[in-house]
Parts: structure tokens; sequence; C-alpha cells
């Protein structure tokens, strides 16, 4: 999994850190400590554009951060799909496919 410092996010992106600062408040993005450096995910990154997306399209931060949640609920219902029919095709292909 690739990580991004706060610098590097700040660079990519091109938002302010007190923008990055608020989606965390909000508890949008996640980051991860290690020693005194704090790095973020890819998924992090992703939130981070869409974010930004919204913000220029006139999007206030209360409905940025409803998208991004349901976004999120969007993502971990596909997983849990995902899963069930890696499942299935499992119980298939051991049950029926011989």
């Amino acid at each position: 999994m690739k990580l991004y410092s706060f610098r590097s996010l700040l660079e990519i992106v091109g938002v302010t850190p007190s923008f990055i600062k608020r989606l965390e408040e909000a508890e949008v993005l996640y980051p991860m400590e290690e020693g005194n450096e704090v790095f973020y995910t890819e998924r992090d990154m992703r939130k981070l554009f869409l974010a930004k997306d919204l913000q220029e399209m006139g999007v206030n931060f209360a409905g940025i951060e409803v998208i991004l949640e349901i976004s999120d609920r969007m993502f971990n219902m596909k997983k849990e799909t995902d899963d069930v029919i890696y499942k299935l095709f499992k119980y298939i292909d051991k049950n029926i496919g011989e």
C-alpha cells in the first residue's frame, strides 16, 4: 500500500493544510501516524480529490461531508457484495462444478 506524507498530499492535490485538517476533524480522512510523521493512503487521496472538486463546484463543507460519507458506504457495500459473490462462486465451483 502506497502512503503519502502530509506535504506530498498538499502538493499532489493542491489544497490548503486547513482543508485537510477540516476533513480529518470531520473524520472523513484517517491519517496514520508513524513517529512524528503523518501518512495518508491512496483512498484518502481519492477522497481529497473528490472533496476538492466538490468545493470547486460550490458545494459547502457540510455537503462535502455527506457526499463523502455516502461514497464510503457505497464502497463498503460493493466490497461486501463482491465478497458474497466470490464465496458463492467458490461454493458453486466446489459443490456443483464437479
